[in-house]
């Protein structure tokens, strides 16, 4: 049983002390930053001075930046509430992720809860995973609310030179994620977006800044998402997208926002019973972004949504979207050609559920010639796809062909995603009466 006698916080009795605070006037200093909607009782403090009691996001990351501000040098969550042990305090996600209000604030505490580490927390659900019910609440908070400007006051200077070099440092790690696969910066993209968020509570800077440093923070919460849907996951990945969704609310990046929403969507699609709501989401991305996304932004989002409705069955509304996904990206006058081979592997898929395997073979083979080698994570699995198409066409030394290729490619890469795509393959080609290569 865990350990809940009382326990001092003596980190915390030690900042108190020097500051000349007591409990209550560390809830007042709380409760200025929250809110009276949010407000704790003053006598709230002595259990987590007095008892080692450790708040429930988003206090916990509250108390830290108070104190930060009140010093003049940076408080952790490490320091103040680890040696109180995470049986002694609310660390699961609740539905405070999904209903705090959407500030720069409570973005932070979601950014917070992204970088976190270790087993899955538990949600409402055995599966961890937010309810569909959740998602579409959160995609409309994100589509229809306003945030206050996200201005720092503290004492670390931060200006968009800053800004630029955590963008590129950002990039970078993309870029290794696609080549060598989510394993590989899942942890590094946690500590860089553990970077962002210090100096957004302790930074000094005005409102252009401060949502550039809201956008970093949201492309490194959706790439450490991505790396834990590669690594299977999903419920880190997908409180992770949630963080990224709020920081791109508060950035006013209506594109990285949609981008997101793609990225939520693109796991529900694999998810069991949650291809439906991939639709939604997508639906509700789309309509937000109107008028200030690409065409092969909004290519790409109705190719994810013709996938989605390809592992549905629904034949003619899928082949439908892949019509409008191919119209979309031909209304750009110069498409990229990595987003249409994108597009190609998402409509060969969904073309492969439906069972029209010649068309999917056709797409899905020039998907992943289209496919950029130093992208060798996504060319892998359109390989795959490409291999278990024509193994059900009964193309067996094609299938086997596409099926090295990938291999190939995998080999030492990190990605659980593509193991077990290839897993999955070589059982299927086991199940044909096959040797497997």
């Amino acid at each position: 049983m865990a350990d809940l006698s009382p326990r001092q916080n003596y980190e915390l009795v030690r900042i108190l002390s020097h500051l000349g605070w007591g409990p209550e006037r560390l809830a007042a200093e709380v409760n200025a930053v929250v809110g009276d909607q949010a407000a704790i009782n003053k006598t709230t403090p002595y259990h987590w001075r007095d008892r080692g009691r450790v708040p429930r996001p988003p206090y916990d990351q509250v108390v830290c930046d108070v104190l930060s501000r009140a010093l003049g040098i940076a408080v952790t969550y490490q320091q103040l509430w680890a040696a109180m042990g995470p049986a002694r305090g609310a660390r699961t996600i609740s539905a405070h992720l999904l209903t705090d209000d959407w500030t720069p604030q409570f973005a932070r505490a979601a950014l917070t809860e992204a970088t976190a580490s270790g087993a899955p927390v538990r949600l409402q659900r055995p599966a961890d995973l937010f309810r569909p019910d959740d998602l579409r609440l959160v995609a409309r908070q994100w589509a229809g609310s306003d945030c206050p400007a996200p201005v720092g006051g503290g004492p670390l200077r931060v200006d968009l030179s800053h800004v630029a070099e955590l963008r590129s440092s950002s990039d970078s790690k993309h870029r290794l994620e696609m080549a060598f696969g989510g394993g590989l910066v899942l942890d590094p993209a946690r500590r860089e977006l553990g970077v962002v968020i210090k100096l957004l509570e302790l930074g000094a800077y005005d409102e252009k800044t401060g949502r550039e440093l809201y956008g970093v923070a949201a492309r490194l919460a959706r790439l450490a998402g991505w790396a834990a849907a590669d690594g299977c996951d999903e419920a880190a990945a997908q409180r992770c997208f949630v963080a990224a969704l709020r920081a791109a609310h508060v950035s006013g990046d209506v594109r990285m926002g949609a981008s997101v929403m793609g990225c939520l969507a693109a796991q529900a699609t694999y998810l069991p019973d949650r291809e439906r709501d991939a639709v939604t989401l997508l639906s509700m991305a789309l309509e937000a972004a109107e008028g200030v996304d690409t065409p092969g932004e909004r290519a790409l989002q109705y190719g994810r949504m013709a996938r989605a409705l390809g592992r549905l069955g629904e034949r003619p509304t899928a082949e439908a979207m892949a019509d409008r996904a191919f119209a979309e990206f031909g209304a750009a006058d110069e498409g990229d050609p990595q987003q249409l081979a994108d597009l190609q592997r998402m409509v060969g898929e969904s073309y492969l559920f439906l069972g029209r395997w010649r068309s999917a073979r056709g797409l899905l083979s020039s998907a992943a010639s289209g496919i950029a080698p130093e992208r060798s994570r996504a060319k892998a699995l359109a390989l795959v796809r490409l291999a278990e198409c024509c193994l059900n066409e009964g193309r067996s030394e094609e299938a086997a062909q596409a099926a090295d290729q990938a291999r190939q490619l995998a080999a030492g890469m990190l990605s659980v995603r593509v193991a077990t795509a290839l897993k999955d393959f070589d059982a299927a080609w086991r199940g044909a009466g096959q040797r497997p290569g």
